[in-house]
């Protein structure tokens, strides 16, 4: 047999493919994020300086619990600090035992020109004194000068106080001072303050003049008997 020919109607239009279409991808919806602030550059600087105080404090608070803990055990104490009324009476013994067992340890020495009341007019001596400081020297060459011009119940006057402002000394003498110059006489009495106020400004500059107080009063303008003791003192030009 013949082989049988297909005949194709040429206005059938040839079958296409399928066009692969994707299909898009399924956005899901997500909720916005909150945007992320930054923390202000202020605020950090401010933590962070509270954070090094903090631990500047816990530091401080620390060093000085062990400190005192140390210092409790006498492993920091120094030996001459006072910090109560033990303290100081341990130290004075200390001192005293000191001198009496090695005498060239003492302090420094300090010559002193006193001037003082002998037969009926004023002489000079020189002394040594340990050097202190000023009022203390002052304290000492005034005691001085009264137990060498044998004034009476010269062994009961005090020096209570001593202390300076500008070129004035003020001498703070107990009651019994005012009583023995009453007794002494206004000569022996002017050449002993005479006498005290000439060693005050020879040894002590810038000091020129001396004022007297009775057991911390302005002394009356008759404590002393004929001398005056409520005024300034000090040598003539």
């Amino acid at each position: 047999m013949p082989p049988v020919r297909r005949t194709y109607n040429t206005n059938e239009r040839t079958p296409s493919r399928p066009v692969n279409r994707r299909r898009p991808p399924v956005r899901t919806t997500q909720r916005a994020r909150p945007e992320e602030k930054s923390t202000p550059l202020l605020l950090r600087i401010l933590s962070w300086l509270g954070i090094l105080l903090l631990f500047f404090v816990l530091g401080y608070l620390g060093t000085s619990w062990v400190v005192n803990i140390l210092d409790r055990k006498l492993f920091l104490k120094p030996d001459d600090r006072v910090e109560n009324q033990e303290d100081l009476s341990h130290l004075q013994e200390s001192k005293r035992s000191q001198v009496a067992n090695n005498p060239a340890s003492n302090a420094p020495q300090i010559s002193l020109n006193l001037y003082h009341v002998m037969n009926d007019s004023i002489a000079q001596t020189t002394r040594n004194f340990s050097k202190k400081v000023t009022e203390d020297n002052i304290s000492d060459a005034v005691n001085a000068i009264i137990s060498l011009s044998n004034l009476q119940n010269s062994n009961k006057i005090k020096l209570l106080h001593v202390f300076r402002y500008a070129d004035t000394a003020f001498l703070d003498m107990s009651g019994q001072f005012a009583s023995s110059l009453a007794s002494a006489g206004k000569r022996k009495s002017l050449l002993l303050l005479t006498g005290i106020v000439r060693t005050m400004t020879q040894n002590f500059p810038p000091i020129t003049q001396i004022r007297f107080l009775i057991d911390s009063k302005a002394p009356a303008p008759k404590a002393a008997g004929e001398v005056d003791l409520g005024v300034a003192w000090k040598m003539p030009k």
